[in-house]
Formats: C-alpha cells, sequence, structure tokens
C-alpha cells in the first residue's frame, strides 16, 4: 500500500500537470502570435524578418522567441543564451527585400535598438536600413515600425508612412489582436477594429489561435 506522503505526492502532481499544459500552451500562443507579426511587418514592407539563433556550443536552433527571452536588455551586452546549454553568442536577423535577395544583420534587443537609434531622427528609412541595417530592422521587429521606436525615446518621427496598409493586414484581422496590428501600422487601435467589423471579422481569442495551431 502506497504511503500517505507518497500519494500526496502523486495528487500534487496531478494538480501541476495542468498548470505546465496551460503554460505550454501559453507559450505556444505566443509564438504564433509574434510569427504572425512578423510576417505582418514583412508583408507591409515587401520583405520577410527571420531572427537566426544556432548555438556555436550546442549547435541548437533557437526559436525567435526563446532568441528575444534569452537577451540580456544589456545596451552593451548583444548576445542572447541558449536554452540548452546556457552559451552566450550573438543572434541575426535575416531579412529578404522585395527583390528576394537575403541579407544578416545584427539582432540587437529593444534595449540597445533604442539606445542607437538616437540622433538618427533626421535620416528617411531608405536610408537608416542603408546606413544602419541592423538597427532600423531590429526596431520594427521589436516596436512594430520605425515611428513607435523613436516614440520610445520621446522622439517624434514623421518620415515612415504605408500605403494601401488596410489591404495588407486584411488577412491577419481576427488572427493577431487589433492593439498589435495598430502597433505595426503606426495607427491607432479604433480604425484597425473599425476596418475589422467593417469586413465583418470577429476579434481575435486565444481559442482561435489554438485552432490554428491544431489544439
Amino acid at each position: 500500500m502506497p504511503s500517505l506522503s507518497m500519494g500526496l505526492g502523486l495528487r500534487h502532481e496531478q494538480r501541476l500537470e495542468p498548470r505546465l499544459s496551460l503554460a505550454q500552451r501559453a507559450h505556444q500562443v505566443q509564438a504564433h502570435i509574434f510569427g504572425l507579426r512578423l510576417q505582418l511587418i514583412g508583408d507591409l514592407r515587401n520583405e520577410q524578418y527571420k531572427p537566426k539563433g544556432v548555438c556555436p556550443k550546442c549547435s541548437r536552433r533557437m526559436t525567435p522567441t526563446e532568441i528575444l527571452r534569452g537577451f540580456n536588455n544589456d545596451p552593451n551586452d548583444f548576445t542572447t543564451a541558449c536554452t540548452g546549454c546556457g552559451f552566450r553568442f550573438d543572434p541575426k536577423l535575416k531579412c529578404s527585400d522585395q527583390h528576394g535577395t537575403w541579407v544578416e544583420v545584427p539582432f540587437y534587443c529593444n534595449c540597445q535598438t533604442l539606445e542607437r537609434l538616437r540622433g538618427k531622427e533626421t535620416l528617411r528609412p531608405s536610408e537608416l536600413v542603408r546606413q544602419h541595417a541592423g538597427i532600423y530592422r531590429s526596431a520594427i521587429v521589436h516596436f512594430g515600425n520605425i515611428r513607435a521606436a523613436f516614440a520610445q525615446i520621446g522622439i517624434e518621427y514623421a518620415l515612415e508612412d504605408f500605403n494601401n496598409w488596410e489591404n495588407k493586414v486584411e488577412v491577419f484581422l481576427g488572427r493577431l489582436p487589433d492593439t498589435v496590428i495598430a502597433e505595426c501600422v503606426g495607427r491607432p487601435v479604433v480604425e484597425v477594429r473599425r476596418l475589422r467589423r467593417k469586413l465583418g471579422i470577429s476579434r481575435y481569442t486565444t481559442r482561435r489561435a489554438l485552432d490554428e495551431l491544431g489544439e
């Protein structure tokens, strides 16, 4: 007959199991949303964005969300931590333009990006991407658009805008929260919500994200 302590331990494990399952689902949804967000910011610019992190010590290929979680948010530390062995290394950001040409640039954390944006507010987006590709594209990944990134450091930037953004976001309506889409296009969330309702698309829910993941 199992002891009382063993019985309590089993019951404790049974109580913990659903919590672990919920945590795993939460990570899956987070990764799914981030992946869709990368697609959206790419579609807005006719580009593609792929954070890249391969540990030089254990060869583990990290997911984009693992790379983000591994940053130290230190302006002078450009490394992320491997989720396999803990080794710290510099991640990269792979980007392709509308012609299908791929480039690999440094991938900075949000703190490093903001620190390096200072003094560049007079540059147009085309100049930023040509002269400071890693900073420009890291800012897009972290903040959705350059205007929002500059706003984080108290600078008003009026040199970026999107044409025909309503058509480009249509496929993401309801699959991403309205707030995320609004952040990426630099528009008030009420405009995104109005467009979604006009098209008869239901708002984003975690249940819908899980359905897309096959859960």
